[in-house]
């Protein structure tokens, strides 16, 4: 059985562009470009790979949001990495079985727990 990971990896390999827009899988490459042996895997497998590109979203809005609000100077320590490393591994964890919805949850507590890290270390600049 074909995994969604071993079908996207082959897209990438030949070009065959694929994003979300509007909730929905749309290729990007002109369709003379897939081979019509991947265009029907792509249909195949459409559900799993829309809620793949689903989590890949909100986990790449997630860290897109932490890294622009990192202060300048921010080394972490390695509680911060053990604190941040674990939400990590619920979200990897939760991607690999296609939950998206704890997916948006484990990325709102990464995020928050970014948030009260930057603000103790930069209280603790100031102060």
């Amino acid at each position: 059985m074909e995994s969604v990971i071993d079908l996207l990896t082959e897209c990438d390999r030949l070009g065959i562009r694929l994003e979300l827009q509007n909730g929905e899988v749309v290729c990007k490459t002109p369709r003379d470009r897939v081979p019509d042996d991947v265009a029907d895997r792509l249909r195949k497998h459409k559900s799993e790979i829309l809620t793949r590109l689903q989590c890949d979203r909100i986990i790449h809005d997630t860290l897109d949001c932490v890294s622009g609000d990192c202060p300048t100077g921010w080394s972490p320590t390695p509680g911060d990495w053990c604190q941040l490393g674990e939400i990590q591994l619920r979200i990897d964890d939760a991607r690999e079985r296609g939950d998206v919805e704890t997916v948006r949850q484990k990325c709102r507590e990464y995020e928050q727990a970014a948030q009260e890290i930057f603000h103790r270390w930069t209280a603790s600049k100031a102060g």
